[in-house]
């Protein structure tokens, strides 16, 4: 009975002072509402890398030449496409090579001219990649072969020519001084790390080496490996036949690298982590700081309510019910500021989902714990004020002005 009139009696409290006590709240408001966004825009970014890790490079290694290392450089020997026929021709591992050769020339289309990247690669370049062709089709291995002259677009060509990549098809371009039709357009992929897959002009590896480039050297090879072989197993392999290609005797160094993408993962967990933890702390001070917030505005109406904690303790309320009256007020105005808190930041995250293209999923565990941690400062930060009210003297209260 003390206790639900207790919760009766701060809830009127509170009412009466509507605009004090939301001000009170603003800054539980403003940690909870952060640590739902930030919590469930992390979740779902993670989600959305973990998906496009997956399906693109989680089970894809690339090879590199080697850079050398300062004054002892390693004999630099460049990757060339014999090496990657020759993985291809390796049967000890069912993977899939894909080589690829990159640079820049300027790219012509009527009177408008840009300076582009041009990536030479395989048929296989677009299921390894991941990519999808939004219009026409990709070269084929027979037109790799014969050297034709035929290109790709990604999807923000186009539009730097004064035009759409899908408008581009069958038409003629100049690349580098050499005329290409093109026969497809990506769609939009999107930036990733370095490079903007829709700002690239492909062409077939042969052509690139033979017409553009003039050159036999590749600046990687990228090799998908069986969900059935581990990373390790596939990059022991690799590293066997590329010795054996570059003819490298025992104890020598590698004159290429071998990266792991999926090694980058652990790293980008780390990094998640790290960001969150580091977010959520913030947003925890932020709680605390609302939290002296709420414990100053409870001083000040114990204060303004002197004479009726007096009145009370005279018609016999006891310290106990005096004492919980304000420690549920003040749990009771961080569990609003959580709530409310809870409503903004999932409106934000939701937003932020939609023009992201994530997944939305709702953090039941940082709602959980954003609004019991609310309750908890409440009633941390509500003990003094309650306890100086329920020690009042009423003698001394009645006759407070």
């Amino acid at each position: 009975m003390i206790i639900q009139e207790s919760i009766s009696t701060a809830l009127d409290s509170i009412r009466a002072n509507l605009l004090r006590s939301l001000l009170t709240t603003i800054a539980i408001v403003i940690g909870t509402a952060s640590v739902i966004a930030m919590v469930g825009i992390g979740s779902s970014a993670q989600k959305a890398i973990d998906d496009s890790i997956t399906n693109v490079s989680a089970r894809t290694i690339s090879v590199y030449p080697s850079r050398g290392r300062g004054k002892q450089k390693i004999n630099s020997s460049p990757l060339s496409i014999s090496d990657a026929d020759a993985l291809i021709k390796d049967q000890e591992i069912n993977w899939r090579v894909s080589p690829e050769i990159r640079g820049s020339k300027t790219l012509k289309y009527k009177n408008e001219s840009i300076s582009i990247s041009v990536i030479g690669a395989r048929e296989n370049y677009l299921s390894i990649q991941g990519y999808e062709i939004e219009a026409g089709e990709f070269f084929s291995s027979r037109d790799d072969l014969a050297r034709k002259r035929v290109a790709v677009l990604g999807s923000g060509v186009g539009t730097e020519l004064k035009t759409s990549s899908k408008a581009l098809i069958g038409k003629e371009v100049d690349l580098g001084g050499v005329t290409f039709k093109i026969i497809g357009a990506f769609k939009s992929e999107g930036a990733s790390g370095w490079s903007n897959p829709d700002d690239i002009i492909y062409i077939p590896l042969l052509t690139a080496s033979d017409r553009v480039f003039g050159r036999d050297r590749v600046d990687s090879i990228r090799v998908e490996v069986p969900n059935t072989y581990s990373p390790e197993e596939a990059m022991i392999s690799i590293e066997r036949v590329l010795r054996r290609e570059h003819d490298i005797g025992p104890g020598e160094e590698n004159n290429f690298r071998i990266n792991d993408w999926s090694q980058f993962t652990d790293l980008r967990k780390q990094a998640t982590a790290i960001f969150s933890t580091l977010i959520i702390g913030i947003a925890g001070i932020s709680l605390l700081v609302g939290g002296i917030g709420v414990m100053n505005i409870m001083l000040v109406s114990v204060t303004e309510r002197t004479r009726e904690i007096g009145l009370r303790k005279a018609l016999g309320a006891s310290q106990q019910a005096i004492l919980l009256q304000f420690i549920i007020e003040a749990v009771a105005l961080c569990i609003i500021g959580g709530v409310v808190g809870v409503i903004f930041g999932s409106a934000l995250y939701f937003i932020i989902t939609i023009f992201q293209d994530w997944s939305f999923t709702i953090p039941f565990s940082a709602i959980f714990g954003s609004v019991a941690f609310s309750a908890c400062v409440g009633l941390f930060f509500g003990i003094w004020p309650a306890r100086k009210a329920a020690q009042l003297d009423p003698a001394v209260a009645l006759r407070y002005e």
